[in-house]
């Protein structure tokens, strides 16, 4: 009965070890509102847009809400946000897309100079949990801008603490059929164990009067 008790075991806790993955937390979600770009080309807008858009690259696809789908939720929180970047504005988009993060950027081009592009504003990140917004100052001439963007993925992005993505039905149930399949194989080495002891001890020595 002992020797059963180890595979039993091994199959409950490993069962436990699935329901925890099924049932763990939900994936952190991020809104991303997009950016506001003004004093330049729209080809620098979208050449901009492409550059921060590349920050959100190493998110699970389901984290990410993006811009599109940000204005169809709370197409008019979106708008009076970029009039005035506030903790509250901030707040009522996140109540309407259900995310814990939010980003957005506000930029403008200060150059005097005509023939360069300097790129001057700010990318924000607002935490909804902690009702806190932070801000990353962005001062750069516009070619630049792809080394600044790995600065704001590093201290903005890859800062937000990581959940991992909960089982789906179809590896939960390779997971426990794996585990079903070990605990037989074990159950079965210790029932021949068992087996094979017993027939030694049948086939031994009977014991002689004195």
């Amino acid at each position: 009965m002992k020797i059963l008790l180890k595979p039993i075991a091994i199959i409950l806790s490993n069962c436990l070890l699935v329901a925890q993955i099924k049932t763990g937390p939900d994936i952190v979600k991020v809104a991303y509102i997009g950016l506001q770009v003004e004093n330049v080309d729209s080809w620098v807008k979208t050449e901009l847009e492409t550059k921060l858009n590349v920050i959100f690259n190493g998110l699970d696809p389901e984290q990410l809400i993006k811009p599109n789908e940000v204005n169809k939720l709370a197409k008019e929180e979106v708008e009076s946000l970029f009039l005035d970047i506030n903790d509250n504005s901030f707040q009522k988009i996140a109540d309407k897309t259900g995310a814990q993060y939010i980003f957005a950027g506000k930029f403008k081009n200060v150059s005097p100079d005509e023939s360069r592009i300097m790129i001057q504003g700010d990318f924000y990140r607002y935490n909804a949990e902690l009702k806190t917004s932070f801000r990353y100052e962005v001062l750069k001439y516009y070619e630049r801008m792809n080394d600044e963007a790995k600065v704001i993925q590093q201290q903005m992005v890859d800062s937000i603490p990581y959940t991992p993505k909960p089982a789906s039905l179809r590896q939960v149930f390779l997971v426990f059929g794996g585990i079903i399949l070990i605990g037989l194989v074990f159950m079965t080495l210790s029932g021949t164990n068992v087996w094979q002891d017993g027939e030694s001890g049948d086939g031994g020595t009977k014991p002689t009067e004195n």
